[in-house]
């Protein structure tokens, strides 16, 4: 388990916060860019999150777990927060939905050829990646793919496209771009999914239309443009 405690961006900061009440806990995985343990800034979905939360008076601390452990402690901890998650019907009574933090782009991503731009070309392919269990796998199957190759984590997705065990990858392009280095290929979107960043059904400390009327002064302004721009502005 990894703890860090908010580093805030020169990105954003850009508006006073009203007295600060508590702290909230924030947990999450490491997956980059959204969120990383290690280096000078914790990733752009945790940047963004804490700058909300500080603008509705709160400070947060960020906690790093496998991202199944992330979820149950979430899910069963009062006055915790996480972030980023999709929003679906097994999760939808699990969680109290708080703001819509941007839509992540979700396409294929290949190393030896170019990768699939539609759904239709990506039908012919004979095998594709997915995380097992994620919303991307379940957005393919009910569009009728029948050649995916669920995988338990992003590191057996990665060896199985280094080795060629599948040709492409089906998942956000953000994370896909970070994992795949320089030698990606990536698609067009062909799905945004809405990133949330959640709660607890029993966190009574939190204002929600503030939080919200929060994301919406960032948008106005530019910050959330600004910090979102170099990860999402090419995907």
């Amino acid at each position: 388990m990894r703890r860090r405690a908010l580093i805030g961006s020169p990105l954003l900061l850009c508006a006073p916060a009203v007295r600060a009440r508590g702290v909230i806990e924030l947990v999450t995985a490491e997956q980059r860019p959204y969120a990383m343990a290690d280096g000078p800034e914790p990733g752009f979905v945790l940047t963004l999150s804490a700058e909300l939360f500080r603008l509705v008076g709160l400070q947060v601390v960020f906690r790093f777990l496998p991202w199944a452990e992330a979820e149950a402690r979430a899910a069963s901890v009062p006055g915790t927060a996480i972030a980023p998650l999709a929003r679906t019907p097994a999760r939808e009574g699990r969680f109290l939905w708080g703001v819509v933090l941007f839509d992540d782009p979700c396409g294929f991503a290949t190393l030896q050829f170019p990768p699939p731009e539609t759904l239709e070309a990506a039908r012919a392919l004979p095998r594709i990646a997915v995380i097992e269990g994620s919303p991307q796998e379940a957005f393919l199957r009910r569009e009728g793919f029948g050649n995916l190759v669920p995988m338990p984590g992003r590191a057996e997705a990665l060896a199985a496209l280094r080795t060629r065990d599948v040709p492409a990858w089906f998942g956000g392009l953000a994370p896909l771009r970070a994992d795949l280095g320089r030698q990606a290929r990536l698609g067009r979107p062909v799905l945004a999914e809405p990133a949330w960043l959640a709660l607890h059904p029993h966190t009574p400390d939190v204002p929600l239309a503030a939080l919200r009327e929060a994301h919406l002064a960032l948008e106005a302004d530019g910050s959330l443009a600004q910090v979102l721009r170099p990860i999402l502005g090419d995907a």
